[in-house]
């Protein structure tokens, strides 16, 4: 079992991997959260009462792991009270490191107008710390546990394998990720969980962990899921309260009274169900950390890890009268014999870690088990050495609590398998194979697809669409690109980034602005032409919405793509909203659109076919974030660029001259700036990302992905014609026939 959520929690981690969520994985879920303790007394009134139960419970847990991390009474901390620490940080990684990330997806382009996805992104974008590179609650978790010599910082194979890290640690952030991954299913789950982990705050182990040493310097707030980030207004938790407030008054206004009941009973069982778990979870470790401290307890983990392995060697040397490596083989009789029997050989010297051969020359560079041990399980080893000698270690052992130990550490085995070579398997397998790209990127496919791609849950049928889309729309980019006016450089300069080429095409954009070469269109053309724009600008910044994911929404280059989407949303403020900006001005002009994501929107007979053709390569290049980083970036560069300083200038012109609010052009004109806005963070996501390439890819890796920045930036206005389609057709059959989307990592 939990081998089970190590593998969840690794497939949901995955950023364009949610198809691997297979049918019994949501089942799954669904269980978990119909395991509710019931539902009691009035809605409005007991969400305060959990609230505050969450926080007292929190409070006296705490207490409890701090009797457990006591240092002994007769001196200071020992190593086996710093290895009981090492371990509960371990153990409360798989959640910390990803704190925030269930809310990764509930903002999509289809909901990023509505009250209650503004309050949630509100909350996220305290979570990854917006705007600044490697600020989200995640690495602020990372920075301690490397101040305890942790290595296994980072989500992924290396966490969920880990003979550290207990199964059950995984099932809570498994479950939370897998939600993550279908918002629209889960949603008032997600936000009661939510809620939960805020009122709970410093998970009870960690607190405890950091009031036992070793852990100066760290921000005790920036680790607290319901606390204050630096800087901010409001706590974790008051966010928090305003998301599910947001949520549930929407329901109420859409759906009336039962809309709103059911809202707030979903959101209770998410609250009660994140609460079972963190106590379910935390009992558990508490058990684990207890156990811990037993002379023992380190060295018979070591040797049941390393007992598959061990077993084939080691036959000619002999333990107690039989060869080693039967004894490994028998691993799973127990602790006791095997330790007793190594502790009384002539390995060991009970007291004198330093005099003892297992390690002294055995382990030596002359040794026959030189390096086969880490440097961690050395001291493990060393320490299990030098408390032989104490009271309660297996040479002196105290009658019947002392069996019962070794009892608890037999029991203890069955949690240890973590099965690291399948689980490396799982996370190669979580990104499904794209379908062939389309013959032809006909408009009307274009706008059939629009709706269905507005939201983030993926189909294996939609899925395939969006990349064949996505790359027979950059294929198409690329014909003739050389001839092409008013590209990005042949070559990138590493030594000036992008800042001045930027300067110079802003130059252009205003030169062309003061010869005054647009021609003011007329009132019915001015209308129509904001109208037919109405499809991409109502999903202003849904290129970027892969970027919302934690895994890159705090990344050295990634920041500055989540920010921008951030920027375009508002920032949390409905008033600042662009789509909404956009909303008011249609409506200014007598045009009443409904709700994007709705039927009727796409199926709007004023719209022409052709105006959901850039939108959906949007919403489809967007589903894939690594896979089409390099194009994305490019993309967002021209996005940024496109208007500023000219074209944003002569819109303005056309809408004053008709009587229309110019706030939307002045908004951009403003805040796409190339000195300190969007257009200048596109310039350094591209200048950070390409400078980081040698170090993760290798030296030579940056040409062949200037290349594919350069077909990004033109993919806004890419060639029309024959030629161009046939020259896309023959790239991407060649393209799907020969390997599989080029994929690069994050950085």
């Amino acid at each position: 079992m939990s081998s089970r959520y190590r593998s969840l929690y690794l497939r949901a981690l995955a950023p364009e991997g949610p198809l691997s969520l297979g049918t019994d994985d949501l089942r799954h879920v669904r269980t978990a959260l119909a395991a509710d303790d019931g539902d009691t007394g009035d809605h409005g009134q007991e969400l305060p009462t959990l609230i505050e139960a969450a926080g007292r419970w929190s409070a006296q847990e705490a207490e409890r792991f701090r009797g457990v991390l006591a240092a002994r009474a007769s001196g200071p901390a020992g190593p086996e009270q710093q290895e009981t620490v090492r371990r509960v940080l371990r153990n409360c990684a798989p959640l910390a490191l990803s704190a925030g990330a269930w809310l990764q997806w509930i903002a999509a382009p289809g909901n990023s107008e509505t009250e209650p996805v503004l309050r949630v992104l509100s909350l996220y974008a305290s979570d990854v710390g917006a705007g600044r590179p490697l600020a989200d609650r995640g690495s602020e978790y990372r920075a301690l546990l490397r101040g305890h010599g942790i290595v296994e910082e980072l989500p992924g194979v290396q966490l969920a394998s880990s003979e550290y890290i207990e199964g059950f640690s995984f099932r809570l952030p498994a479950l939370l990720l897998a939600m993550s991954r279908r918002p629209v299913t889960f949603l008032p789950e997600i936000l009661g969980a939510d809620l939960c982990l805020r009122a709970v705050g410093l998970l009870p182990p960690l607190a405890a962990a950091l009031d036992a040493g070793g852990s100066e310097g760290v921000e005790r707030d920036a680790l607290d899921m319901g606390g204050a980030r630096p800087g901010a207004a409001a706590s974790g938790r008051e966010l928090s309260l305003a998301a599910t407030r947001a949520y549930r008054e929407d329901r109420y206004a859409v759906e009336g009274p039962a809309g709103g009941e059911a809202a707030t009973r979903r959101l209770l069982g998410g609250f009660r169900w994140a609460q079972r778990e963190i106590r379910l979870w935390s009992e558990e470790l508490h058990r684990e950390a207890a156990l811990s401290r037993h002379p023992d307890y380190g060295v018979w983990r070591l040797i049941h890890a390393r007992a598959r392995q061990a077993a084939v060697y080691h036959s000619r040397f002999k333990l107690a009268g039989r060869p080693l490596s039967e004894w490994f083989a028998d691993v799973e009789a127990g602790p006791r014999p095997f330790l007793t029997a190594l502790a009384k050989s002539r390995l060991v010297r009970p007291g004198k870690p330093e005099a003892s051969p297992l390690l002294g020359r055995l382990i030596g560079p002359k040794g026959p088990m030189f390096r086969i041990f880490t440097e961690e399980e050395i001291a493990t080893l060393h320490r299990w050495i030098a408390l032989l000698p104490e009271e309660g270690s297996v040479l002196h052992p105290l009658p019947g609590a002392e069996s019962a130990t070794h009892r608890d550490l037999h029991r203890a085995q069955d949690s240890w398998h973590t099965q690291g070579s399948d689980l490396a398997a799982e996370s190669a397998r979580a990104t499904a194979l794209p379908a062939a790209p389309p013959r032809s990127l006909t408009t009307a496919a274009a706008r059939a697809a629009y709706r269905a791609l507005l939201g983030r849950e993926d189909s294996a049928e939609l899925r395939g669409f969006a990349h064949g889309y996505a790359t027979r729309w950059l294929a198409r980019s690329r014909y003739a690109m050389d001839r092409a006016p008013e590209q990005l450089p042949p070559r990138w300069d590493p030594e000036n980034g992008l800042r001045e080429w930027l300067a110079r095409a802003h130059d252009r954009h205003a030169e062309s602005f003061r010869r005054g070469e647009a021609v003011l269109p007329t009132r019915a053309e001015l209308i129509d032409s904001t109208l037919q724009l109405a499809p991409l600008i109502m999903i202003d910044g849904g290129w970027l919405q892969g970027f919302t994911d934690y895994q890159h929404a705090s990344s050295r280059s990634g920041h500055f793509l989540f920010r921008t989407y951030w920027d375009e949303l508002g920032n949390g403020e409905s008033e600042l909203n662009h789509p909404r900006i956009y909303r008011a001005l249609l409506r200014d002009m007598g045009i009443d659109l409904p709700p994007t994501a709705s039927r009727e929107f796409s199926a709007w007979p004023g719209f022409r076919d052709e105006a959901f053709a850039m939108p959906a390569f949007w919403l489809s290049v967007s589903r894939f974030p690594e896979t089409f980083m390099p194009e994305i970036l490019g993309l967002n560069l021209a996005m940024e660029l496109s208007g500023v300083g000219g074209s944003y200038r002569d819109a303005r012109v056309a809408l004053r001259h008709h009587g229309f609010s110019t706030q939307f052009v002045d908004l951009h004109n403003t805040i796409d700036n190339v000195a300190t806005g969007h257009s200048a963070w596109a310039a350094d996501a591209i200048d950070a990302y390409l400078g980081d390439l040698p170090a993760v890819l290798g030296p030579g890796q940056q040409e062949a992905v200037w290349d594919r920045i350069r077909v990004g930036y033109r993919s806004l206005n890419p060639p029309d014609g024959t030629a161009a389609e046939l020259y896309a057709t023959l790239r991407g059959r060649r393209a799907h026939r020969t390997r599989r989307p080029t994929r690069t990592s994050r950085i």
